[in-house]
């Protein structure tokens, strides 16, 4: 299976390279190319895409009397998905004298879903893309229309393949999917398009099937490493369980060979996190959590021991687990940097404790200075460029993450509000700390669901405020961007339509998908 692989991977490079040589047909380069990412085997092809789109990049737009809209959308989309900033004023002509998109664009399916997609790739200011997001929607819903076009005549519905094709972006666009979860789901929308490339869908499915007996073994592997924890005779009934959870996290990062050691630290701090946090929120006295706070920040382990209890355990594990990540070779500057945003989680989740045994709700913004650290997500974001085999610049790295970079806010900002939102009511009886829907509620005199859909457009802001981040900064390497980004799509894909972690069986269909059902060729 590998050696037909690589034969594949050659022959496709190829083509790719005869799109960008000729220069010929780029329409048809753009459709392979956004194909070959969303099946998951783009990392065979980084240097031959990235040479795609310079010269795709270079070529300027169609003049706006000859441009397709099915196609502008898909080359603004790819442009800004590949770091360029590609200009959104090519849509403008596809709006009529009121400012509206044009009736004539709702017979389009094809033009509609690229619009979609594409306007998710929006940046705050962008109000032309936020309308495109609201149009697209509400055209791409009511398919089947009750009158079908002349060219659906006869049938009064869209082709099948078209149907899943619509639904699959409803529920999710391409931009904010978790890229493993989206590669196995893609191949089956792929496969029945009658546009699709062959030699590309096997590829893709061996690809798939190899990745994935890989990742069965990290899952199994990971596994055996928490039974031989024994964490629960230690800490008790309190901790949440979930190994396999937090392995799939760590493949929501990244899912590439290359990055085999990178995913099992990941998945191990992960895990450790979640002790952490459990501690604060459901074990330890005000007066124990002071004391554990102080011990966190000397990172004095006999300190957290002297307390009792499970403090000791949690402090040794964590100091212990850091120690041998650098002995496998992690960057030492990137692990203290891990260990400063561990003490500022530390002081964060103290706050949270000390609202709950105050009984206050402070304001949102207040509680979004404390509540988005408390996230880990500076700290999961330090862990996930530690790997050698980043060889990155490693003082400019982590001085930037250090630096409290807004990508970085983005992503964990959306991060508490999706778990607040999903988790309002289980995390209420749990742990009684007050949440951002609490926050908000209190100090708007409002009810729940209006809380909760004031905060999806919070979420909302932080996407398109992340959009323009990414394509914004050229200092720090894309891969490492796209793994702050992909934390995000970490919580679109568990905490969307459910609180996936505390109530883990709302993503036992994606994990499911990601390491368990086959694909078949």
């Amino acid at each position: 299976m590998k050696e037909k692989r690589e034969k594949l991977v050659k022959k496709v490079g190829c083509m790719i390279e005869g799109y960008t040589s000729s220069k010929n047909n780029l329409p048809e380069g753009m459709k392979m190319v956004d194909a070959i990412e969303r099946l998951g085997v783009g990392y065979h092809f980084q240097e031959e895409i990235s040479r795609f789109m310079a010269v795709l990049n270079a070529t300027p737009a169609p003049a706006t009397e000859n441009v397709d809209m099915a196609m502008a959308a898909l080359r603004f989309r790819l442009l800004r998905q590949h770091q360029h900033n590609a200009s959104c004023d090519i849509f403008e002509s596809f709006v009529d004298s009121n400012g509206d998109f044009k009736e004539t664009l709702r017979r389009d399916v094809d033009a509609l879903l690229n619009l979609y997609e594409a306007a998710h790739l929006g940046y705050c200011e962008e109000d032309l893309l936020k309308s495109a997001v609201v149009f697209t929607t509400g055209c791409l819903t009511a398919f089947p229309p009750p009158a079908p076009p002349p060219a659906m005549a006869g049938t009064g519905q869209l082709p099948r393949h078209t149907v899943e094709k619509v639904d699959h972006a409803l529920t999710s666009p391409t931009m904010r999917r978790m890229k493993r979860l989206e590669a196995k789901l893609y191949i089956s929308i792929y496969e029945n398009d009658e546009d699709s490339n062959h030699d590309i869908l096997e590829l893709a499915k061996l690809d798939f099937h190899i990745l994935q007996q890989m990742h069965r073994d990290e899952a199994r592997s990971f596994s055996l490493w928490y039974k031989e924890l024994n964490a629960g005779s230690t800490l008790g009934p309190y901790i949440r369980v979930r190994p396999v959870e937090c392995y799939f996290w760590a493949l929501c990062v990244f899912y590439e060979p290359r990055y085999a050691n990178a995913r099992m630290m990941f998945a191990k701090l992960i895990k450790i996190f979640s002790f952490f946090d459990d501690t604060f929120d459901s074990y330890g006295t005000l007066e124990e959590l002071h004391l554990f706070n102080q011990a966190v920040q000397r990172w004095d382990e006999d300190g957290a021991k002297q307390i009792g209890g499970c403090f000791g355990y949690v402090m040794s594990l964590l100091s212990k687990t850091l120690d041998e990540f650098v002995a496998e070779g992690a960057s030492p500057l990137g692990i203290d940097c891990t260990k400063k945003s561990i003490k500022e989680v530390s002081r964060c989740m103290l706050q949270e404790v000390i609202w709950r045994e105050e009984g206050q709700a402070p304001l949102l913004h207040d509680h979004l200075k404390f509540s988005t650290v408390s996230t880990f997500y500076w700290a999961l974001a330090c862990i996930s460029f530690v790997d050698p085999m980043d060889a990155n610049d490693d003082v400019g790295v982590f001085g930037w993450t250090m630096s409290s970079p807004k990508i970085i806010e983005n992503s964990a900002t959306m991060a508490r509000l999706m778990d607040d939102i999903s988790g309002h009511e289980t995390e209420k009886d749990r742990s009684g700390i007050p949440d951002t829907v609490e926050c908000y509620m209190k100090e708007h005199g409002v009810r729940v669901q209006v809380a909760k859909k004031a905060l999806w457009c919070l979420v909302e802001e932080q996407w398109r405020s992340m959009n323009h981040e990414f394509v914004s900064n050229t200092v720090i390497p894309v891969a490492l961007l796209q793994r702050v980004i992909n934390l995000a799509r970490l919580m679109e894909t568990t905490y969307k339509t459910g609180h996936g972690y505390t109530v883990c069986s709302g993503i036992t269909e994606p994990i499911s998908n990601v390491l368990d059902t086959c694909v078949f060729h």
